[in-house]
């Protein structure tokens, strides 16, 4: 019988075909195998994801119960305190110095404005005016330094994360420093603030003419309750800023009030050189600000709140620079993880 490979020739197409069909199959269980990897992974993904998702407001849930639960404790100790104001009240404080009454300070006001205005005001604009532009250029970055942002903003998050946060548990000396650190930010804040306010509410309702209208209309025109920024002179913002810093800073740390106060004068000073301001605007912020903080820092030392009365009658801080000293050691010494030596020596004590 001859072959002549017709039967192979038949069966070969099916044989292919089959192949085919296999070799399909099997791309299509790989295509299938792929997907449902690739499924998972999604998945997984997806449920990583959620389980961060969850965590993150698990963590931010517990932040917020912690930061109400401080809350709460500084609220019931802040209540405390207002409560036993009148037992902390001292009877017997000492009158005030004759310079800082009310009616002196009204005097020293009208009698130092007024000698500026008839013989400084109608020179300092056109003195200002002939200076190198190397001055103004100088001048204009020192006059932002009065500005009450680089204190309230600072002053204020300090404020936060000490009603927010957890300092009570810890050590003794680290807490006072905390505590008299946030007395004096809030006592920086409020006179800053305060006085600011003060300076606005005055300034936009006595409506005196800035030096930029010298030509038009002289150092010496105003428009009462005029309610415009080129009406809005006296008393200088900056100034009453100054003023206020000045004499808090000064009270605060008293060995640098010398040098805090030449700062502060030049700083009042750069408004009449940017000609910004006359010099009796200056003189009165200087003298509202000044007396502002002086006599906020008199209601705390009646109280023992960050101050005291002297022997003499004046305010003193609580916290001395031996008592800050002795608190900064012992900061770095919790922080490089060190006994500082106040702790060595009261172990030592305790020893023998």
């Amino acid at each position: 019988m001859i072959n002549d490979g017709s039967i192979d020739t038949l069966e070969r197409p099916e044989r292919e075909k089959q192949k085919n069909e296999q070799q399909a199959d099997l791309n299509r269980d790989a295509v299938d195998a792929e997907w449902e990897e690739r499924q998972e992974e999604t998945d997984g993904r997806r449920v990583e994801g959620e389980e961060t998702k969850r965590s993150f407001f698990h963590r931010l849930h517990a932040l917020m119960q912690v930061a109400g639960g401080n809350t709460r404790m500084q609220l019931k100790q802040a209540r405390a305190i207002i409560r036993n104001r009148k037992k902390r009240s001292i009877g017997d404080a000492t009158a005030l110095p004759p310079l800082v009454k009310p009616q002196n300070i009204a005097a020293l006001l009208i009698a130092l404005c007024g000698l500026a205005m008839v013989f400084l005001d109608h020179s300092s604009p056109i003195w200002a005016r002939q200076l190198p532009v190397a001055y103004h250029n100088i001048f204009e970055v020192i006059t932002d330094v009065g500005k009450s942002d680089w204190v309230l903003i600072p002053t204020g998050l300090w404020i936060l994360a000490m009603i927010f946060g957890g300092w009570q548990p810890r050590a003794f000396r680290r807490k006072m420093a905390v505590s008299y650190l946030t007395i004096y930010g809030s006592y920086l804040f409020f006179v800053v603030a305060a006085s600011g306010l003060l300076a606005i509410a005055l300034k936009w309702n006595i409506g005196r003419a800035r030096p930029t209208l010298f030509d038009e209309t002289g150092p010496l025109y105003f428009d009462f309750f005029a309610w415009e920024a080129k009406l809005s002179s006296l008393p200088s913002g900056h100034s009453t800023t100054a003023g206020a810093l000045i004499v808090a800073l000064a009270l605060i740390a008293p060995r640098l009030r010398w040098l805090l106060a030449v700062l502060g004068l030049w700083i009042a000073a750069s408004r009449v050189i940017v000609g910004a301001h006359y010099p009796s605007d200056v003189v009165a912020g200087i003298i509202i600000g000044g007396a502002f903080s002086y006599c906020c820092a008199r209601w705390m030392a009646r109280r023992r709140l960050g101050f005291a009365f002297d022997s003499k009658g004046g305010v003193q801080p609580i916290m001395s620079s031996f008592s800050a000293s002795i608190c900064l050691r012992n900061w770095r010494a919790a922080q490089s993880g060190s006994s500082s030596p106040v702790q060595e020596q009261s172990e030592t004590l305790r020893a023998n």
